[in-house]
């Protein structure tokens, strides 16, 4: 997407917090005394930052200085261990990315636990005092002020998650990424990950063995196939192990290694794997004692594998023993995603395995899918199950948390899911109401309010249907796209492009919402026209077609309408295809 600068419609204001006693004035009339003092020269990137949004937002560019931390009239750059003297942040038990800022007449102390963390810091600083924010791949917003003003605080945060890892194409922006504090479990510059999952068929050569040795597959109905391996075959365990510990020799400095299943459901039906499946009480037993082997034969690194399909389930805890260098990856498959993860029926097995799961062990990486796959541009009003869900992990004492959206551009609100996303994992008990109103402020402007209403109808629709990450807009004709209630959206929309100006950001943020619902509308039609003995009159198609065609000159042809890539363009043609054999 591509946005105005974001600020406030009146240049002058003060930003300020009246709740706190004492103040600091930083910046008055675009001048200040201030300067930014950094304790070890590492820290010049985030110092550079910290200079720049203040001087986007006041006028006044604040010199950057080395050296220690007692100083007047300054900002102060640094690590626990730099701030010996200062008793809040001393006592403060900083985590890894935990954050905290002190502010006091005449110093502004920004501190983190690791060097490498330092930005942590200065960003929540500039976020909550000078309202700035990140809000997508086009860098840092942050309203213009005659007057900073900042509230003498003393605050500290450690964030619930270590792992906040959000799957869309602009949470893999660096600045956003900083900002928002997103650290990816497996994309991360540094990440200790080897590989990543489904890996199975990284370690053995199904091309290889399938004629001279078809017993190292799946035997399914009688036949073995290379959909899957058979988890319980002795030379496979001892060809996987050997090109495993190749792989770590050529990577030692990777920590986690995965060995996963493949992506289907194919269940090993040979008399070993049944007896295991029987003994375990889950169809998982196979691969998770082939991983529990290798677990035992490297234990100086971490192996991963699924909870996924056939391997949701986990062996009872007095039945078996997960090793201690064992990661669980439990990928939350099923359930209404519009509803409460802790208490809605729909979750009631995945509850019951996920608590089962964490009697085994506490190392598990949540995999949520927030996102419908063959159906990007569908609306899809997850918004408050998302925020349920990521509570309830918060509960369970959970760490990783990696939620999976569309990594393609566009989508459903995608910019803004990315961002509610980021925000949540990093606290989740941010309000998603004022998350979706802020972002929409930066998105549509003048029209955030019919966005905001319209995100607001569709998901008091959709809490009538069932949520998951595969049906088709048909499956929801009867609640969430009822003719009723597609007629109310396309009014919202065409209110809100009222307001705003032909060409402009806004506009053509809009016209994304446009799409999405216009897509909608055609794959409705099409189904209703398929279920009749001879087609819709073909007025209706015809024109559903003419509004697509529309979009031939917004920039908006490329983007994908499901998770094999096909876009817009591709939609459209097929559409008038289907329309000229009518």
């Amino acid at each position: 997407m591509f946005y105005f600068k974001y600020i406030f419609l009146q240049v002058a204001a003060i930003i300020s917090v009246a709740t706190a006693i004492g103040q600091v004035r930083l910046v008055s009339g675009n001048k200040s005394s201030f300067s930014i003092v950094i304790l070890q020269d590492s820290y010049k990137a985030a110092a550079n930052e910290l200079q720049d949004v203040i001087f986007r937002a006041g006028g006044v560019k604040l010199p950057i200085k080395q050296g220690s931390g007692s100083c007047a009239n300054c900002i102060v750059l640094g690590t626990v261990k730099d701030f010996r003297d200062d008793k809040f942040i001393a006592a403060a038990n900083l985590s890894n990315d935990g954050v905290a800022i002190s502010v006091q007449p005449g110093k502004i102390s920004l501190a983190s636990k690791t060097a490498a963390n330092i930005s942590y810091p200065v960003t929540e600083f500039l976020k909550r005092y000078l309202k700035a924010r990140v809000f997508d791949s086009t860098g840092v917003k942050v309203p213009a002020a005659r007057q900073i003003v900042i509230p003498a605080v003393k605050y500290a945060y450690n964030p619930p998650f270590s792992e906040r890892d959000v799957y869309y194409k602009s949470a893999f922006d660096d600045t956003f990424m900083r900002w928002n504090k997103v650290n990816h479990i497996w994309a991360s510059k540094n990440s200790q990950w080897g590989n990543y999952v489904h890996t199975a068929y990284e370690f053995i050569d199904a091309r290889k063995y399938i004629k001279s040795n078809p017993e190292y597959f799946a035997l399914v109905k009688n036949k073995r196939i290379t959909s899957q391996l058979c988890y319980s075959n002795k030379e496979v365990y001892a060809i996987v192990l050997a090109n495993l510990k190749e792989k770590i020799r050529r990577s030692p400095e990777k920590k986690i290694w995965s060995f996963s299943q493949l992506d289907n459901n194919d269940i090993c039906q040979c008399d070993l794997c049944m007896a295991t499946d029987k003994r375990l009480e889950t169809h998982g037993g196979p691969i998770l004692e082939f991983v529990n082997r290798l677990a035992k034969d490297i234990p100086d690194k971490e192996i991963s594998t699924l909870a996924y399909g056939f391997s949701l389930k986990p062996p009872p805890a007095d039945k078996f023993r997960l090793e201690d260098n064992v990661i669980i990856v439990y990928c939350i498959t099923q359930g209404n995603k519009g509803r409460d993860f802790s208490s809605d029926e729909s979750f009631k097995d995945m509850r019951q395995f996920l608590t089962s799961w964490l009697k085994l062990t506490k190392k598990v990486i949540i995999w949520d899918y927030i996102v419908n796959f063959p159906n990007l541009l569908m609306p899809y009003p997850n918004f408050k199950g998302m925020a349920q869900a990521v509570n309830y992990y918060r509960r369970l004492g959970l760490r990783s948390i990696f939620l999976q959206g569309n990594i393609r551009k566009g989508g459903d609100f995608g910019d803004m899911r990315a961002y509610i996303a980021s925000q949540l994992l990093w606290n989740p008990a941010a309000n998603m109401n004022e998350l979706i109103a802020e972002y929409s402020d930066y998105a549509y402007g003048p029209a955030s309010g019919e966005v905001q209403s319209l995100v607001k109808d569709l998901t008091a629709n959709g809490n009538k249907a069932f949520l998951n990450s595969y049906n088709a807009p048909k499956a929801f004709g009867h609640n969430m796209f009822t003719s009723d209630n597609m007629r109310a959206y396309h009014e919202k929309i065409d209110r809100a492009l009222s307001k705003t100006s032909r060409g402009t950001p806004y506009y053509l943020n809009l016209m994304q919402i446009k799409l999405s619902f216009d897509i909608t509308d055609m794959d409705l039609l099409k189904n209703q026209n398929q279920g009749q003995s001879r087609a819709l009159p073909g007025s209706a198609l015809k024109s559903k077609m003419a509004d697509l065609e529309k979009y031939s000159t917004t920039g908006l042809l490329d983007i994908p309408v499901n998770e094999n890539n096909r876009t817009v363009r591709d939609y459209i043609n097929t559409s008038k295809k289907e329309l000229d054999k009518e």
